[in-house]
């Protein structure tokens, strides 16, 4: 069974030959198998997840042609303080994601060959979802207004990125917003999203997912220049923390 470590040299290495002066997008990406040849013939940047023709009929995500996790047992994230209601199964492009980033299938396993000869098993260091386990993880997959409408230190998917962070709306629990102000900054710097609303932004259908936070393409928000595709990246102006985490956390 062979290992492919996602990113590092071999990455440095492709996109040093592609361009120097190349900003983002699938190559020279963690993403770029372009230069695996004894699996991927073609050596087609788009070819290890889509196809043109012959797709997966769920379609968890447009015109997908990798083979998917067929496991029907997750252990999904839960703790005493989370409100959200996460189901059962990671649903649409976070089950993509898994289909490589739980370690079960190769990263060479399509739809017509699910099960290679010679499988290729993503790094150990970029496994999540071992074994159908999420409970340490981010949650994923559940419907974040519903989640926000209880939980007082979730914005609305109505909040626009960048905007001021002044207190939390009486909504939340029927508390009175006076005198409870969020203790954020009102601006934010590192992020090319600023003006877009969460929902409009980060949310897939309503709902978080895996790409609601990285994008596999690298090519929105600040995935171009981020190491973990994030798509947004840096802190706050007064440097209190990731605003990856803050925009939807009011912490």
């Amino acid at each position: 069974m062979k290992k492919l470590i996602v990113g590092g040299i071999v990455a440095c290495a492709v996109v040093a030959l592609r361009t120097s002066a190349f900003a983002g997008g699938i190559l020279g990406s963690p993403h770029d198998f372009t230069g695996e040849t004894t699996w991927n013939s073609r050596a087609g940047a788009c070819s290890p997840c889509h196809a043109a023709h012959h797709t997966d009929e769920d379609q968890i995500a447009p015109l997908w042609v990798h083979a998917t996790d067929p496991r029907t047992s997750w252990e999904m994230y839960d703790s005493p303080t989370m409100d959200a209601t996460v189901g059962t199964a990671p649903s649409g492009n976070s089950l993509a994601c898994l289909s490589c980033h739980d370690g079960a299938l190769g990263i060479n396993a399509t739809i017509s060959t699910p099960a290679p000869a010679s499988p290729v098993i993503i790094d150990a260091g970029a496994r999540i979802g071992e074994n159908g386990d999420l409970h340490t993880t981010h949650p994923i997959s559940f419907d974040y207004d519903a989640a926000a409408a209880l939980d007082m230190g979730l914005e609305l998917s109505s909040y626009v990125i960048g905007d001021a962070k002044d207190g939390l709306d009486a909504r939340h629990k029927g508390m009175s917003a006076e005198g409870l102000v969020a203790p954020v900054p009102a601006t934010w710097s590192g992020t090319s999203l600023t003006g877009q609303t969460i929902a409009d932004a980060l949310l897939i259908g309503g709902k978080m997912e895996c790409s609601s936070c990285h994008d596999v393409h690298k090519l929105e928000g600040a995935s171009p220049s981020s190491g973990i595709l994030a798509r947004l990246s840096g802190s706050d102006v007064n440097g209190n923390g990731s605003i990856l985490c803050r925009t939807c956390h009011i912490k």
